[in-house]
């Protein structure tokens, strides 16, 4: 039934909607649900959506008001418009959430040792679906606090990823506000057109795994306008295994987002069971994070023609502690049984970076990167780092060590294990502290056909070359 309560909520949804909206407009609290924060409006917003899906699809309103729920399916043709007041509450009870499927995860619990089998769970969940959105001035709140003890060790089972997209085509999310997840936030697998624009995704940046974004060997998607926080990483790509042949992730843009991460804000892998394509990443600005960039092959995918531009990056080290990472690549196997993947054709253009930390870059002996460009990067150091401890970071992922861990190198920008490399423009500026450890402009290693122009800054320290190849061949001249 489609009734309006008054006057004001039909003239407020006139401006909202045009007429045909406005004809096939179902409202929440029209098919029983109540919105008062403490009534559990699973059924009712359910009966609504598979209402709206009967009679051919349409918007289903929520009105100002705090709904309370588990697992919400959303069907084909159906827009989810929360006006602004209006908040979907994810109930604190595990209980409430169907569960769909188990996976194998681990550490989601503290206290839980190897892998156990885990229920997946979701807040909302669209599967073989076909148009459907969300969208309006209101929030999502995933209630992710009630999930975690005072020093925010996790106390009992999440439901995860918080939005599930699956198998889906056509899929929208703008304007809305994503908040306080317990695990994941949103997570589209293996979906195609897909639109996340002028979104808002806050989370407890001590709540880990709260991923803001994953993409998972999905198609022409586009992101933009977004703001995140994260506990995790912010926007990340990936490809986990899906059967014999895991699809491409591939025709991805990301534009004009505000990021702050306690992991990487962008990030492509680490699982990287199928290729990554096609993947463009502009405009940008990233603070507060341990990592900026991230690119981890382990799993014997290939990432191909991947392009950052005009991005600036902010790097702080998670509770201050460990190492700061602005950039960083890294070819290696999961497992020693693991395929051997490859990176090639990846090009970082105008770049802006703030860190006390180093980029590190790191193909294979047998999987050199290939066609790897530094154009235009511009870094400020503005302090030290220990690099005693230092080690190459893993990416959260386990990977068998190759011979030589980088992690120490007292570089700016360490390469290594890299097939026609060109650094056209790399300006450093070192602060006016002293460093522990001194350092070059750049560190090269096993480096064939290297192109290097444009260093006009000397090292940290008059005893160091501001350039320094090892095992490697420059390009001729």
């Amino acid at each position: 039934m489609k009734i309006f309560r008054n006057i004001a909520i039909f003239l407020a949804l006139a401006t909202a909607l045009n007429a045909a909206d406005i004809r096939s407009l179902y409202d929440v609290r029209d098919h029983g649900a109540k919105g008062d924060g403490a009534t559990l409006d699973t059924a009712a917003i359910q009966k609504t959506i598979d209402t709206c899906t009967a009679e051919g699809g349409g918007t289903v309103w929520f009105p100002a008001g705090t709904y309370l729920v588990g697992t919400v399916h959303i069907k084909d043709n159906v827009t989810l418009h929360l006006t602004a007041g209006a908040t979907i509450l994810g109930s604190p009870n595990v209980e409430d959430y169907t569960e769909v499927e188990k996976l194998y995860r681990q550490g989601l619990i503290s206290g839980t040792k190897g892998k156990a089998t885990y229920p997946q769970r979701h807040l909302i969940y669209a599967r073989d679906a076909k148009n459907v959105a969300i969208e309006g001035a209101g929030a999502i709140d995933g209630n992710g606090d009630s999930y975690f003890s005072e020093d925010m060790k996790s106390v009992k089972l999440r439901p995860t990823p918080m939005l599930e997209f699956l198998n889906s085509t056509g899929v929208r999310l703008e304007n809305i506000t994503i908040r306080n997840a317990p695990c994941w936030t949103v997570h589209v697998k293996n979906c195609e057109d897909v639109k996340i624009r002028g979104c808002s995704i806050v989370n407890n940046l001590r709540v880990i795994n709260s991923d803001g974004i994953g993409i998972d060997s999905s198609r022409k998607v586009m992101i933009s306008d977004c703001r995140i926080e994260s506990g995790d990483d912010c926007i990340v790509l990936k490809t986990t295994k899906m059967g014999d042949r895991t699809p491409p992730v591939e025709h991805v843009t990301v534009t004009n987002c505000v990021m702050i991460s306690s992991a990487s804000a962008l990030k492509l892998g680490t699982e990287s069971h199928g290729d990554f394509r096609h993947v463009y990443m502009s405009n940008c600005t990233i603070t507060d994070s341990r990592t900026g960039i991230a690119l981890f092959v382990k799993d014997g995918g290939t990432m191909q023609n991947i392009r950052f531009s005009n991005i600036s990056i902010t790097t702080k080290r998670k509770w201050d502690k460990g190492n700061e990472w602005p950039i960083i690549m890294d070819i290696n196997r999961r497992q020693k049984s693991s395929r051997l993947g490859a990176i090639r054709d990846v090009l970082f253009s105008d770049i802006t970076i703030y860190t006390r930390g180093r980029s590190i870059i790191t193909g294979h002996p047998n999987s050199p990167i290939e066609n790897l460009v530094f154009r235009n990067i511009f870094l400020s150091m503005v302090g030290d780092e220990d690099l005693t401890k230092a080690k190459k970071i893993s990416g959260g992922a386990s990977g068998v060590e190759v011979e030589v861990d980088y992690g120490k190198i007292p570089a700016s920008l360490i390469l290594a294990n890299a097939k026609d490399p060109v650094v056209d423009g790399y300006n450093v500026r070192w602060g006016k502290g002293k460093f522990q450890q001194p350092r070059h402009v750049i560190y090269g290693d096993r480096l064939e056909n290297a192109r290097i122009s444009g260093i006009f800054n000397p090292a940290s320290s008059p005893s160091l070359d501001a350039v320094i190849l090892e095992r490697s061949k420059p390009a001729a001249k």
